[in-house]
């Protein structure tokens, strides 16, 4: 395992595990690489490979306002910072692999990152191929439509029929949402929000199923062409961290670090800025030029 020259040399740190040595005597920080000097990794996981090799790969999706690209086609958004703040409390660098949605579970199992931080809901499916850490966020699906093209429907059993298209993110939970209460529905899936919201906005479908923040954000950006059917939120679920299985090391240090952030409170402070506040939006592309050379930087096939 690589070794930090800040940290204080090992026979010091001994002698103050048994008590030959007062840490208070210890000199200034000796608390915070004291505590660093005892949590090493063991067993080969995902913490000790990190660290080997200084450097923390983290998978994500293109998704408002979880992970977004800014005007410079760089990445911000809530799991943004939450992946560079756990790279920050490891003590490495940070690198983020940009990767269709379709493909992000397959490529985590084929190591090509070590985490997946994106706005991940825990699903059994899901379960089946990867771990979760515990949940530090949660979301609903909530319906947006075409005004034009649904007038006068206003029941959600209204909406479950060959007569309406439904278009949702390929392989999320509002497409899981929609196959739950609108089996009979014609179901269109798209690769990426973009497209989505403009065919939505065009009425070549008629209404979308999507995360609540995203939703209420279309709603807000399009009022006189969208608006919300109904009030119910479906599919509620926790997100968190996938990685890979069988790494008890990393799924215990992913789990502490959420338990002592949301303790904290910065977990809370951050999902209010993303998701309660519009003080990002003059971040964002907008530039349609930069906005595609975003969608076109997600991998379709990254392994």
């Amino acid at each position: 395992m690589k070794t930090r020259s800040s940290h204080q040399p090992f026979a010091l740190v001994t002698l103050m595990l048994i008590g030959a040595i007062d840490p208070a005597s210890a000199g200034p920080g000796y608390e915070q690489e004291h505590d660093r000097r005892l949590q090493p990794a063991v067993g080969g996981g995902v913490v000790e490979e990190v660290l080997n090799r200084d450097l923390l790969k983290v998978g994500v999706g293109l998704f408002e306002p979880w992970v977004m690209c800014d005007v410079n086609g760089d990445l911000i958004g809530y799991e943004i910072d939450v992946a560079r703040k756990i790279a920050e409390d490891i003590g490495v660098h940070v690198q983020f692999i940009r990767t269709d949605w379709y493909f992000i579970i397959p490529a985590l199992i084929e190591e090509e990152f070590d985490l997946i931080i994106s706005g991940m809901a825990i699903t059994p499916d899901r379960s089946l191929n990867v771990n979760f850490s515990v949940p530090y966020s949660e979301f609903g699906t909530l319906i947006v439509a075409n005004t034009m093209r649904t007038a006068g429907l206003t029941k959600p059993e209204e909406f479950d029929t060959a007569d309406v298209v439904f278009g949702v993110r390929a392989g999320t939970v509002p497409e899981q949402a929609v196959l739950d209460h609108f089996p009979n529905a014609i179901l269109r899936t798209f690769d990426a929000d973009s497209g989505l919201l403009q065919a939505l906005v065009d009425g070549d479908v008629y209404a979308a199923a999507a995360d609540q923040i995203k939703a209420k954000r279309w709603l807000d950006d399009h009022s006189a062409i969208l608006h919300r059917p109904f009030d119910e939120l479906f599919n509620k679920v926790p997100e968190a961290i996938a990685l890979r299985k069988g790494d008890v090391d990393g799924l215990n240090f992913l789990d502490s670090w959420i338990t002592h952030h949301l303790t904290t409170g910065w977990l809370g402070e951050r999902r209010r800025y993303w998701f309660e506040t519009r003080d990002w939006s003059d971040r964002i592309a907008t530039d349609s030029s930069v906005m595609t050379r975003c969608d076109e930087s997600f991998n379709p096939d990254p392994y």
